[in-house]
């Protein structure tokens, strides 16, 4: 049972030990101990374990460099060194508040592409065929194959700048939450691209798909493969030495996260001038960036179904996780 100082104790009865307050007490301190942690931290923990017993089960290793975390980490130091500048008498909360709400993500980021280096290890069959085919039962063509009418090297360049701006979309709203001191919905916001990493993760695992570039290569004519002017030659090879896994299409999380991005675009759009500038931008970058998964022939186009309904799930994952954590904190009498 819980007390008024918010610790517990073992249940007992006149005959002594009672097995149902035990499991009452067990009940309240995990609840306990996730209201203080905070969900974030939580996953944290479970996605390591995920990630230890996986390399130990395939003889795989970690990577301990990982250049998808770079970026992150930049926005990161970037958002100490403005609240900091903006607020340098109350700098020392500031960098605190900021790190723990960064960091789990950060480590999340790692862990998650470590585990992406595992997925493809787990299954032995390939559903790209089946993508290919309602691709072909829903349009009447391949539209990886139909997209080849509009190839130029310029545009090649211009999609491949789009697609590149995926993972960067996201993190840009959550310097901006960062700076303004918007702590629970920063918090929000990365537990959402949080559970989209996990879902795309369960994809990659149990539902292994090739892109189109491996899965129909032969069938490609004009061009037979995609030449940029200087952009995507550039990104194509860093792309490659980055996929270790060729079954990683499905879902598309190049869709998922540039439409979380996009939700919370439009859902802070009426905040202020900033917020309008990005929700207005952030338009034509997310839609041609989900053009240039098909035009790049990264994606089948149901991967990009796949991609919406996974923002769709992890953001209301996270609304649901957040508000269970709230009451947690205010049965516990932890600060909101």
């Amino acid at each position: 049972m819980s007390t008024a100082n918010g610790t517990f104790e073992f249940g007992m009865t006149p005959k002594g030990f009672s097995l149902s307050a035990f499991f009452c007490w067990a009940k309240e301190r995990v609840l306990f101990h996730f209201a203080h942690l905070g969900f974030d931290i939580v996953i944290l923990g479970a996605m390591a374990l995920m990630l230890v017993t996986s390399v130990l089960a395939m003889g795989g290793s970690i990577r301990f460099f990982q250049a998808s975390a770079l970026l992150p980490l930049a926005i990161m130091v970037a958002a100490v060194v403005t609240a900091a500048w903006q607020r340098p008498t109350e700098w020392k909360d500031e960098v605190r508040h900021i790190l723990r709400d960064w960091v789990p993500f950060l480590i999340i980021v790692f862990i998650y592409e470590n585990m992406h280096d595992v997925a493809g290890q787990a299954m032995d069959f390939d559903i790209a065929g089946t993508l290919h085919a309602w691709d072909v039962a829903i349009f009447g063509v391949e539209p990886t194959l139909w997209a080849q009418r509009f190839y130029s090297p310029m545009l090649t360049d211009v999609f491949a700048g789009l697609y590149a701006l995926y993972f960067a979309e996201p993190l840009v709203i959550m310097f901006l939450l960062s700076i303004w001191d918007m702590r629970s919905e920063l918090r929000h916001m990365a537990l959402t691209l949080t559970l989209a990493f996990i879902l795309g993760f369960l994809g990659y695992v149990f539902l292994p798909a090739s892109p189109p570039r491996y899965f129909i290569e032969p069938l490609f004519t004009d061009p037979v493969r995609l030449q940029g002017l200087f952009l995507f030659n550039h990104l194509q090879g860093a792309w490659d030495s980055l996929s270790v896994i060729s079954g990683g299409a499905f879902p598309s999380l190049h869709v998922g996260l540039s439409s979380v991005a996009l939700i919370y675009a439009w859902k802070f759009r009426n905040m202020n001038r900033i917020c309008r500038v990005v929700w207005y931008a952030y338009i034509p970058l997310v839609i041609g960036l989900w053009a240039s998964t098909v035009y790049l022939r990264h994606h089948w186009v149901v991967d990009i179904f796949a991609g919406w309904a996974v923002a769709g799930i992890a953001y209301v994952g996270a609304d649901a996780l957040t508000r269970a954590c709230s009451r947690l904190r205010g049965r516990y009498g932890l600060p909101l």
